[in-house]
C-alpha cells in the first residue's frame, strides 16, 4: 500500500473512529493494524490526530553536474566504451586522464570512483558518442575448395573459451571495400585468443596468399605466449599452398577450418571483426597501396590500446531455457586483455614479467590519441575530403569535434592480384 493510500484510508478510519463507541473502536484499531501493519499505539496516534503523516524529501542528487561534465570528458579522452567496461578501469584511466589531460579535483575524483555502472549510465544518457568508425557489418561470400579434405574441419568452439588454456587463437580476414569488391583494396587480418581475448591486427593488400601468409606470421609472433592452435574459416586467403607449406615450416602446429556455412564455428574472431575492426575502420574504402606503412603501425597500436587498456567481458556458463528458446548466458568480471594474462596459470612468468615491462611503457589516453592522429592522416592520404569520415578533426575534448558519418564512395582501380609465386621461395624462418 502507498503511502498517498494509506493516508486517505487512515483519513476515513479516522471519522468512524471518533464516532465510535469503545468496542467499535477496538475493532477498528484491530483492522487498521491488520491492513497497515502499524502498531496498535502508533495506530491510535494516528486515528487520535495525535501524528500525522510526514512527507520525505529524500536525499537528493548525489552527483553534481560537475561530476558529470567530467564523467563525459573522460568518457571521450578513453574512446567512449560501454559503462561496465568504463566502471571497470576506471582507477586506471583516472590516473592517465590526470597525468596527460587535465586535473581532477580530489572531490569529483572520489564521485567518480563511488559511481556504479548503472548511475554513468544515467549520467551518459543522450550524450553522443564518438567514435574512430561506424559498426555495420560487412558480409563477404567466396571460398577456395583447394586443400579443404586436407585440413580438419570442425567447430572452433567445441570447447568454451574459459575452459581452454591461452594460445587456441581464431583468425579471420575483413575487407575496407567500401561495398565495391571490384579492383584492388586493403584487408584486415584478425587474430584473436579465444581464452584471454588476446586480439593483433595486421593489414593485407589485396588478400592474397603470400600477403595474408606473412600478416599472419606476424599477428601469430606479436602474441606474448605460445599459440598451440590455429582455427580459420574456408576463404581461399587461408586454404592455399604457401600457407599449407609455411605451417608445416613454420609453427607445426594444429590447423582447424570451420565447417561450411557455419560462422558461429569462428564466433570469437567474427565478434572481434565488429567490436574491433569495424570499430576502427568502419565502412570507408581503403585502395591507396601507399598506405601500408600506415596502417601497420595504426593497427598496432590499436591492438595495443584494446590489448592493454580496454576491458572486456567473457563467456562462463551457457544454460538452454526449459522451453528451448533461447539461452542463459552468464559473464565475468570485465578485464582487460593484459590482466587475462597475467591471471592464466598456464602463461610462464618470464613472459608475464616482459609484459608488465610493456605496460609500464604504456599510457592508454595518449596511445588514443595518437591512434586518432593516424586515422586522420590515412584519411588525407585516401583523399577523403568529399566522403565524411567519422574521426573527429578535432582533439577528443571538444564533443562538437566529430564530422557526421557517412559511406566512402572512392573506387579502386586495377585488375584482381593475382596468386603468382615470389621470385625466391619462401625461407625458414626460426621459431620464437
Amino acid at each position: 500500500m502507498s503511502r498517498m493510500a494509506t493516508n486517505e484510508y487512515i483519513g476515513a478510519k479516522r471519522r468512524a473512529y471518533a464516532e465510535a463507541k469503545p468496542d467499535r473502536r477496538r475493532r477498528i484499531l484491530d483492522e487498521v493494524c491488520e491492513t497497515t501493519g502499524y502498531s496498535r499505539k502508533h495506530a491510535n496516534r494516528l486515528l487520535t490526530g495525535s501524528r500525522k503523516f510526514r512527507e520525505r524529501k529524500g536525499r537528493g542528487p548525489t552527483y553534481t553536474d560537475r561530476d558529470r561534465a567530467f564523467l563525459i570528458r573522460l568518457w571521450r579522452e578513453v574512446g567512449c566504451p560501454c559503462t561496465t567496461y568504463l566502471h571497470a578501469n576506471l582507477a586506471e584511466w583516472l590516473r592517465e586522464f590526470r597525468t596527460c589531460v587535465a586535473h581532477v579535483p580530489d572531490d569529483v575524483a572520489a564521485h567518480l570512483l563511488s559511481m556504479s555502472a548503472s548511475t554513468m549510465d544515467r549520467l551518459l544518457r543522450g550524450v553522443r558518442r564518438d567514435r574512430p568508425g561506424s559498426m555495420p557489418r560487412n558480409r563477404r561470400s567466396g571460398r577456395n575448395e583447394e586443400l579443404l579434405r586436407a585440413i580438419e574441419c570442425r567447430s572452433g568452439e567445441l570447447v568454451m573459451g574459459c575452459d581452454v588454456p591461452p594460445g587456441d587463437i581464431q583468425t579471420d580476414t575483413v575487407a575496407h571495400c567500401g561495398g565495391d569488391m571490384g579492383g584492388d583494396f586493403w584487408w584486415t587480418l584478425n587474430a584473436s585468443d579465444r581464452r584471454t581475448q588476446w586480439t593483433e591486427l595486421q593489414p593485407v593488400w589485396n588478400r592474397g596468399m603470400y600477403a595474408t601468409r606473412d600478416a599472419l606470421d606476424v599477428a601469430l609472433g606479436r602474441i606474448p605466449f605460445k599459440v598451440w592452435s590455429v582455427h580459420h574459416d574456408n576463404g581461399k586467403e587461408y586454404v592455399n599452398h604457401a600457407i599449407a607449406e609455411w605451417r608445416g615450416v613454420r609453427w607445426k602446429m594444429p590447423f582447424s577450418r570451420s565447417r561450411p556455412c557455419r560462422k558461429n564455428d569462428n564466433a570469437h574472431v567474427e565478434q572481434k571483426n565488429g567490436s574491433v575492426v569495424r570499430t576502427l575502420l568502419g565502412e570507408w574504402r581503403l585502395d591507396r597501396r601507399e598506405l601500408e606503412p600506415e596502417l601497420r603501425r595504426l593497427c598496432e597500436d590499436y591492438s595495443d590500446w584494446r590489448n592493454f587498456c580496454v576491458p572486456c567481458k567473457m563467456l562462463v556458463a551457457k544454460v538452454k531455457h526449459r522451453d528451448g528458446k533461447g539461452f542463459t548466458c552468464r559473464y565475468d568480471n570485465p578485464q582487460t586483455p593484459y590482466a587475462r594474462v597475467l591471471s592464466a596459470p598456464a602463461v610462464p612468468q618470464d613472459a608475464k614479467n616482459a609484459l608488465q615491462r610493456r605496460k609500464a611503457k604504456i599510457n592508454g589516453i595518449e596511445l588514443y590519441h595518437r591512434i586518432l592522429k593516424r586515422l586522420r592522416r590515412i584519411r588525407r592520404l585516401q583523399g577523403m575530403a568529399r566522403n565524411p569520415c567519422p574521426v573527429p578533426v578535432r582533439s577528443a575534448l571538444a564533443p562538437d569535434g566529430a564530422t557526421p558519418s557517412g559511406p566512402a564512395i572512392a573506387s579502386g582501380g586495377g585488375a584482381k592480384q593475382r596468386h603468382i609465386s615470389p621470385a625466391q621461395p619462401f625461407k625458414k624462418v626460426s621459431s620464437f
